[in-house]
């Protein structure tokens, strides 16, 4: 062993290793917490929206009354009363819905107009009576057709009898209501006399409207009769005239009609929507019918079925008396029967 360096090595020791010195961090900065707050508006008060709800309630309810025979009703729209009720809910729309001011003023207005409306419905007719009135059509000089439109709203429309041809009549009858007036034009063009009867609203939105038009035709002479009417209750006994056209526009409504078979030919058009259709024909006249319909329930007695859409009667071919019949209906009832 080397005595010498071993001493060496103890006289002069290495330097101790040092820790290297860690300088201090600067205080970090000191954290935000941010929060985050979901905000859930919840939808405020809308008196253009509640006004608007009990509007439909109230209807819903009034129809299904009558529906379900509670009530009777009928109706017809006067749009002096519905377009400012339509301005009004507009403007009810524009209130702040968070605002409990503005919650209160549209809530004081909403009721007042709910009680206007309330009173044109219900109470504005009040006082109104229920009137009959004649209705009398004379022939003018040469007249050998007529064509007879009647333009009405709901309510009920009753064709039964005929004016004998030695009557100066055309058209008589009587018009019951308590709040329409009845319009009556009638002017010759060649030999045709063209007269049209209208209802016009008297001014007030009812739901107790009565609109009653009963009358008799000319049975002398070839007629044409043309009806555009609302939801219609209408009983139609053409068997003593000689119905050359009858043409019906109309919305949900219950049509009864009997024809005659004073024509070779003749034709009957109704364009209908969710309505009840009852026709009957004599034996004697055959009848080719077109059915353009949706959900129809159909009883269609002695009637072959020749395509999708036309059907024909079993005595079509042996008659030399026929009708054409051009149905376009909605969700409709069709029963068509003989005597």
């Amino acid at each position: 062993m080397d005595i010498t360096n071993q001493e060496s090595k103890t006289q002069n020791p290495e330097p101790e290793k040092q820790e290297p010195k860690v300088e201090p961090k600067p205080n970090p900065e000191p954290q935000v917490v941010k929060e985050v707050h979901h905000h859930h508006y919840k939808r405020g008060f809308n008196p253009g929206s509640m006004f608007f709800g009990l509007l439909i309630i109230v209807v819903g309810v009034a129809f299904l009354g009558r529906n379900a025979g509670w009530f009777d009703f009928s109706f017809q729209v006067d749009w002096n009363i519905i377009w400012p009720v339509i301005l009004i809910l507009v403007g009810l729309s524009f209130f702040n819905r968070r605002g409990w001011v503005s919650g209160v003023i549209g809530g004081i207005i909403t009721v007042i107009v709910v009680g206007l409306v309330a009173w044109a419905v219900f109470g504005g007719t009040a006082h109104r009576e229920t009137t009959t009135d004649t209705v009398s059509i004379l022939k003018q000089e040469k007249v050998a057709e007529s064509v007879v439109n009647i333009k009405t709203g709901a309510g009920k429309l009753t064709i039964n009898g005929s004016i004998p041809a030695s009557s100066t009549s055309l058209i008589t009858g009587t018009h019951t209501t308590n709040n329409l007036s009845l319009t009556k034009e009638s002017s010759l063009s060649e030999t045709t006399q063209h007269t049209t009867l209208s209802t016009k609203s008297s001014g007030s939105w009812v739901f107790n409207h009565r609109n009653e038009l009963s009358l008799q035709l000319a049975k002398d002479m070839p007629t044409s009769l043309i009806l555009d009417t609302g939801a219609m209750d209408m009983t139609l006994d053409l068997s003593e005239i000689q119905a050359k056209l009858v043409d019906v526009d109309t919305g949900a409504s219950t049509l009864n009609l009997t024809l005659g078979d004073l024509l070779e030919t003749s034709e009957v058009r109704v364009d209908a929507g969710a309505s009840t259709i009852n026709l009957t024909l004599p034996k004697t006249l055959g009848a080719k019918l077109s059915l353009d319909s949706g959900a129809t329930s159909k009883s269609l007695a002695d009637f072959t079925k020749i395509d999708e859409h036309t059907y024909e009667s079993t005595n079509y071919s042996s008659t030399s008396k026929k009708v054409n019949l051009d149905f376009d209906l909605g969700a409709a009832t069709l029963d068509i029967r003989w005597k």
